[in-house]
């Protein structure tokens, strides 16, 4: 493998590889290059085309049919990261409300109390999930 760095000020910055094949270091590659090393974004899928998304425009991640995905502004957007691997490099305003949930609190709009005496959370896009006992307890403790 070759490495090859040019610095040119007046051109534009371009990153191009050269590979075999596509392999998990190049799609970790490209992650790292589209991001520009930002750890404040995530790659996800939109139908084919990988975007990066910004963590402060995600409302929820949340898992679909075996699959996880990115909830901004009623945009669901794939990501294939299991959602465990994902809540370790999230920054703490991201709140684990049941096995299959994570919510942004940014954007909660209020806990609703269900009939079963169980919690809703509503977000302010209308969207809700329930919260599981477990995760509430550790969310008020922190809310207190």
């Amino acid at each position: 493998m070759k490495f090859k760095l040019f610095i040119n000020p007046n051109s534009q910055e371009i990153v191009e590889a050269t590979v075999h094949r596509k392999s998990n270091f190049s799609t970790q590659l490209e992650q790292f290059v589209l991001s520009n090393g930002n750890s404040n974004a995530i790659s996800a899928y939109d139908d084919k085309d990988l975007i990066m998304l910004n963590l402060e425009n995600i409302i929820m991640l949340t898992i679909i049919e075996n699959k996880v995905f990115a909830v901004c502004n009623n945009k669901q957007y794939h990501i294939r990261k299991r959602l465990y691997q994902i809540e370790d490099t999230l920054p703490t305003n991201f709140w684990r409300i049941n096995k299959s949930t994570i919510i942004n609190r940014s954007y909660i709009d209020q806990f609703k109390e269900t009939k079963t005496s169980g919690v809703n959370v509503i977000m302010t896009n209308g969207l809700s999930d329930y919260v599981s006992r477990r995760c509430f307890s550790k969310i008020r403790k922190e809310l207190n």
